[in-house]
């Protein structure tokens, strides 16, 4: 793969480097003979490597120079050599002028590092910051601290410390404030915190020891890499004795290695562990960074850290005769993962020893985001060989480490299926500069993606919710079967649908043979090498491989003491497992409470105005947009709406079969054809009806509600839910109601007949005209009992509907055959005719033949205003006088003379005008016995002249003494109550005239001092009110309010 790649800077230096630092265009390179050599060191651009130019040696003095420093602001190099600290002034570096720190004596290591500080207590917003450095030099058994600024070195502070410090490492980069705590290395295993506190005279410097806890185990990751892990055993300086010409940085013991990281952190080599430490001693991460041995050297530039490791190579034959190769291990500092692992070229005999690892300018973050991105040259390595004459023939090298493209490096990741490690590698480095493709939410979405795959559902879903990932999209990484339908995508290519770069896998692919690369290099070599391992013996040698390098592809729990895998989805199960659909339920209802959120400020539009969601592609439903819902158009936001319900009931018809119901029933955006088929499969009728409701597809649902009451045989489970279902569509689906009520009233017209007379808003607001005509169509009785209830209960006055009930009314008198029923129903149709006032008689009269239905002619006549005609049928046809009397008391309000007309029927016949033709044998005779009775009952509803006149000559006193009783003393009564109504009228007018004249008489006086009792200003000449009876006077304008006043107080 395109990444990491050691490049040749200065080979053959024919001496021994012993010391290297570069600071700015300047490359000092320190030799075992005591010289300097000063090197130009200038990058070009399109150059792969800089262009290094010998410019001058220094002889500074015989012994090795061991370490170089440079201190920016007091212009000063500073050299390490003989335990002596000496500083010389730039570019010249004279001898004359150098400084030796004789407080530092006894050195051994030294540290330096630039801080500001503000200029003044009380510094404005344009003081200047002063630029301080640090100088730390660890002494035998001491340090010593010098403050450095332009004016040059300060006076040290020292510490007495109970060893002598190896390595000193500052947690922090160079920052604004002075660094408070230190880090002094003693060996290997040992080291403490150095704390400067300035402001205290007596104790500035203390020292504080660190965690003694074991470090956190370290992670698998860290030792394999997807391409050229590690084959061979490695070891550290000093850590072999069987195996000659090897000569290490320190033959008599091990230094102690590490490396500031960032945030305070430093990274430090315990063995073959890496712990990482904050500046207050503790432990930060929970994992340790693992080697296969003890590095020789640690640097960090950011986001990689950079480690030497001398390795044994697998290839070798035997241990004892074996040369060790260094190899520079390059971690991803985030997440540990071991990127590459570099070994650098082989001298041709022996074998080659790092003593050097140095950061160059180019490892210092720039301002520029391009230029963090961009290849550089991160590290400079000096390189030994370890053959003695090699060593005097050749000398030294000087390796260059070119970094690679970050861009390409997070593609690379993202290809190898190490998506966190490209996660952390963003996050490291930062965003800017990158495209959107390689920017943090497209990296975490597809990270969620791969933990789909091993089974972190819950987390996943979590991601997708962050970066309102398209709910089609995370519907296709389900089986198509029961959850995504068209939707589905093959698990091979998840990452492709989410735009990962060509190639890209879903997790790294770590073969056997690699998983066992590191136990067979080092079962290998175990036989020269006794005593290695912690467990000291092969079977612990062994089981520590197996640990480090092999790498779990199933997620496991520990419960109750067992482990217990997680279920992963795969392609070919047609039911992902139960832990998959409950994050899916989450997601999908969380996108649902968005979604009415948006919906309230951005309402959809009819679904009926767009395509259905099943006539679009899967590739359509994948290109909706992953934005915030209220960022997408009303079209996307429906679909995006739609995908989420018909999602929502896929999971749980699958997960919760009995939330599909409430679901169904209210208000919601699903697809119908995406999930009616699998809503039959598991019998949801009710809840397939319902949603059929909901989308108005009336049509499906009555279909579906006829076919499943086929099944039924009680008929109170055979018509109930159509009718309830008909009740509910409105006057807008008439045609609908009619034509789906058909069946029901063939089989049953009073369960049909339930349709049209239900106390339902939705069925009392249909068309009654339409209705009517449908049902005399269908079904005469269910007509009347429409009828019926239309008038009766609803109160329906409209003719149209009377004229029809009277006609089936008469209709059904016709066809009945038994005389019970057909007395019953004439019964009822005279009873109607009676009650009804908005029927037309004239209508239903013309359809009665001339000797047909006596008694509802008679009513009809009555109604027509031809009284005469209906009382002769009573009279004469039907002889019911009781009859004819009860019709005379039902009209005499509107008809005073009906009384009369009846007496005239029944005393002289021949005189009443008749459209009735009578036969000589049947001419009426004049009836006087009925006509006394009718005289005696209604003597006040008869005129006393008229009556006299009809009655015979011979009729007797007695027979018509009560008429003439009740005559008169009506007469008498009515002469009476005229006189008192007279008589109380002068009364009240008298009454009246005596109060006019005492308030005729009432006078009130107005001066210019009386004061209105309302709003207390004097009257003046405004306009007045005088209040009765007591003759209050207010403005006219507080006449209202004064005369509430007054009613209150009197009661």
């Amino acid at each position: 793969m395109a990444g990491f790649s050691i490049h040749p800077l200065l080979p053959s230096l024919k001496t021994k480097v012993t010391a290297i630092h570069q600071h700015d265009d300047r490359l000092y390179v320190g030799l075992a003979n005591g010289s300097l050599q000063i090197y130009s060191c200038e990058t070009s651009s399109g150059d792969e490597l800089p262009n290094v130019g010998f410019l001058k040696t220094h002889a500074l003095g015989r012994r090795q120079i061991d370490q170089i420093g440079v201190l920016g602001e007091s212009k000063q190099l500073i050299v390490l050599s003989d335990t002596v600290v000496t500083l010389y002034s730039l570019p010249d570096l004279p001898k004359k002028g150098s400084i030796v720190l004789n407080q530092a004596r006894s050195a051994h290591c030294f540290a330096n590092t630039v801080y500001t500080t503000s200029k003044g207590k009380k510094a404005d917003s344009d003081a200047k910051n002063a630029v301080r450095e640090l100088l730390v030099v660890g002494c035998r058994k001491k340090v010593v601290v010098y403050g450095v600024g332009k004016e040059g070195l300060k006076e040290g502070w020292e510490l007495n410390l109970p060893h002598s410090p190896r390595n000193i490492i500052f947690p922090s980069p160079p920052s604004s404030t002075l660094p408070e705590t230190i880090h002094l290395l003693f060996t290997p295993q040992t080291s403490v915190l150095l704390h400067i506190n300035p402001s205290s005279s007596a104790n500035r410097l203390n020292v504080s020891d660190i965690a003694t806890a074991p470090p956190p185990p370290s992670t698998s990751s860290s030792l394999t890499t997807e391409e050229g892990g590690t084959t061979g055993i490695t070891m550290g300086m000093g850590a072999l004795t069987g195996l000659g010409g090897y000569v290490g940085l320190g033959a008599k013991s091990s230094a102690p290695v590490g490396t500031r990281t960032v945030g305070g952190e430093v990274l430090l080599a315990r063995d073959d562990l890496g712990a990482f430490l904050s500046s207050e001693g503790n432990y930060t991460r929970t994992e340790s960074l693992q080697w296969p041995g003890p590095p020789d050297a640690l640097a960090f530039a950011n986001p990689y850290i950079y480690s030497v490791v001398p390795v044994i190579p697998s290839s070798s034959t035997s241990t004892s005769s074996a040369v060790l190769v260094p190899t520079v291990h390059i971690h991803l500092a985030p997440t540990l993962a071991l990127r590459q692992a570099l070994s650098l070229p082989a001298p041709s005999t022996g074998g080659l020893a790092v003593s050097h690892l140095a950061n160059t300018k180019d490892a210092i973050p720039s301002s520029i985001p391009a230029e963090n991105m961009s290849p550089a040259i991160k590290m400079l390595i000096v390189s030994n060989p370890t053959d003695r004459h090699l060593l005097q023939s050749e000398g030294s090298s000087i390796w260059a480490l070119r970094s690679s493209d970050i861009a390409e490096e997070v593609d690379q990741l993202v290809k190898e299926g190490r998506v966190g490690d490209a996660i952390g590698l963003v996050e490291a480095v930062g965003q800017n500069g990158l495209s959107s493709s390689r920017r943090l939410p497209h990296l975490k979405t597809l990270q969620a993606v791969t933990q789909i795959a091993k089974g972190e559902y819950q987390s996943a879903m979590e991601t997708f919710l962050i970066f309102n990932v398209n709910p089609a999209l995370v519907l296709s990484l389900f089986p198509a079967e029961t959850i995504s339908g068209r939707l589905h995508v093959p698990q091979d290519r998840w990452m492709e649908l989410f735009s990962a770069v060509e190639g890209a896998k879903l997790e790294p692919n770590i073969s056997p043979e690699k998983e066992e690369g590191v136990a067979k290099g080092l079962l290998k070599s175990v036989a020269g090498l006794g005593g290695l391992t912690k467990k000291g013996s092969v079977t612990g040698l062994r089981e520590m491989a197996n640990d480090t390098a092999s790498i779990k592809s199933v997620k496991s729990v520990d419960k109750d003491g067992e482990k217990e895998k997680v279920p992963i989805m795969k392609d070919e199960d047609p039911v992902p497992p139960r832990a998959a659909l409950e994050a899916l339920m989450y997601f999908l209802s969380d996108r649902r409470q968005k979604l009415a959120g948006a919906i309230s400020t951005h309402p959809l539009p009819e679904q009926s105005s767009f395509p259905p969601l099943s006539s679009l592609s899967a590739e359509e439903q994948h290109n909706l947009p992953s934005f915030p819902f209220t960022e997408l158009s009303p079209e996307q936001l429906l679909r995006v709406a739609q995908v989420i319900y018909t999602g929502l009931i896929k999971v749980y018809l699958v997960a919760r079969p009995v939330l599909v119901g409430s679901l169904c029933r209210i208000e919601n955006w699903c697809d119908v054809e995406e999930v009616e088929e699998l809503l039959k499969a598991q019998k949801k009728f009710g809840d397939l009806i319902d949603l059929y409701q909901g989308k108005k597809m009336h049509s499906k649902a009555l279909k579906m509600l006829h076919e499943l009451a086929k099944d039924e045989e009680d008929k109170l489970d055979r018509y109930p839910p159509t009718i309830r279902y008909l009740q509910k569509l409105g006057p807008t689906e008439l045609e609908l109601i009619l034509e789906s009520s058909k069946w029901i009233f063939e089989e049953d017209p009073k369960m049909g007949l339930q349709i049209f007379t239900a106390d339902e808003p939705e069925v009392e607001s249909l068309p009654r005209s339409e209705v009517m005509r449908f049902l005399e169509k269908t079904n005469e009785e269910a007509c009347i009992g429409y009828l019926e209830h239309v008038i009766n209960s609803l109160g329906e006055e409209g003719p149209d509907y009377h004229d029809k009930l009277a006609e089936l009314y008469h209709s059904r008198v016709k066809s009945e055959e038994v005389s019970e029923k057909r007395q019953e129903a004439y019964g009822t149709l005279l009873e109607f005719l009676e009650k009804s006032k908005q029927y037309r008689p004239y209508r239903l009269i013309s359809k009665l033949a001339a000797e047909e239905m006596p008694e509802a002619r008679a009513i009809l006549l009555g109604r027509m205003g031809k009284h005469e005609e209906a009382l002769k049928i009573y009279v004469y046809r039907l002889k019911d006088y009781t009859a004819a009397e009860t019709y005379c008391i039902r009209v005499y309000p509107s008809n005073p003379d009906i009384f009369l007309t009846l007496l005239k029927i029944y005393l002289r016949p021949s005189s009443i005008s008749t459209s009735t033709k009578f036969n000589e044998k049947e001419k009426p005779e004049p009836l006087l016995e009925p006509a006394l009775s009718l005289v005696s009952k209604h003597s006040t509803s008869l005129p006393a002249s008229p009556v006299l006149d009809l009655l015979p000559p011979l009729v007797p006193i007695q027979d018509v003494h009560q008429f003439f009783m009740r005559t008169l003393r009506d007469s008498h009564t009515k002469k009476n109550e005229s006189k008192v109504l007279k008589s109380l009228i002068k009364g009240r007018k008298e009454e009246l005239d005596r109060m006019l004249l005492g308030l005729e008489t009432k006078r009130v006086r107005v001066t210019d001092q009386r004061i209105c009792p309302q709003c207390h200003k004097r009257l003046g000449q405004s306009a007045i009110a005088v209040h009765a009876p007591r003759g209050e006077v207010t403005h006219l304008h507080c006449k209202d309010s004064f005369s509430s006043k007054l009613a209150k107080l009197r009661g």
